[in-house]
């Protein structure tokens, strides 16, 4: 799959020059392993899901960077409200997607690892 991806579509460790983002996408990405042995649509699903999420959240690292160097000077406040509410956003989604993913890993009652995998399919992390 990697072959045939264009370059922007290929997602890997070192994109993530932000050592807490660079643990967070290897977090989503080791719990995602822990389930491929699962329901095989499901699981493709949660793939997608999953690629979608490093996308966004690779993508993100350009603003927080610039954020953290952008001193808080009155008249700036107002300019990077916006762009900090989106990040915390899209935080707050990842980590609901990962508690879930996190979730189907630790279910040991096979029953409740099949909804708690639908369940996370259903998720949209972004």
């Amino acid at each position: 799959m990697a072959v045939a991806a264009d370059a922007r579509d290929v997602v890997h460790c070192e994109q993530f020059t932000d050592a807490a983002q660079r643990r967070r996408a290897g977090r989503l990405c080791g719990h995602f392993d822990a389930v491929r042995g699962l329901d095989p649509s499901r699981v493709a699903l949660v793939e997608r899901l999953l690629w979608r999420a490093l996308v966004a959240l690779r993508d993100s690292q350009p603003l927080r960077e610039a954020l953290a160097r952008t001193e808080n000077r009155p008249g700036l406040a107002a300019a990077i409200a916006e762009p900090t509410r989106g990040l915390a956003e899209l935080d707050r989604r990842l980590d609901q997607f990962e508690d879930a993913l996190r979730i189907v890993v630790e279910e040991s009652d096979p029953e409740l690892t099949g909804t708690a995998l639908r369940r996370v399919a259903a998720l949209d992390p972004l």
